[in-house]
């Protein structure tokens, strides 16, 4: 299934941009994820922030979570563009979410 033009265009837009912060890419995400998720079919998308271990750190997480019938069906969570450019970036994306799968 194609994508619309205009999710199309939110993401070069962002990636045009540079996209070395992940927050640009939450706007285009969302976007997509409803588009592909609809309420109208009992999908609920819901970001999630989740507060770092340690108290004196304001660094975020947000983690998209994509429910149907309120089960979740898959999470994501965004990384700056330039993480799939190295595979060290990579394994720690893996080896993140599969420690974070327990906590939803």
């Amino acid at each position: 299934m194609p994508w619309p033009s205009k999710i199309i265009k939110l993401f070069e837009i962002t990636k045009s941009e540079g996209g070395r912060d992940e927050s640009q890419f939450y706007g285009p995400y969302n976007v997509l994820l409803n588009y592909l998720s609809p309420f109208e079919q009992d999908f609920v998308v819901a970001p999630h922030y989740k507060r770092p271990q340690q108290s004196q750190s304001v660094d975020f997480t947000t983690i998209f979570i994509v429910s149907h019938d309120k089960h979740p069906v898959f999470f994501m969570e965004i990384k700056p563009l330039n993480h799939i450019q190295h595979i060290s970036t990579r394994k720690g994306a893996d080896k993140q979410m599969r420690e974070n799968r327990n906590h939803f």
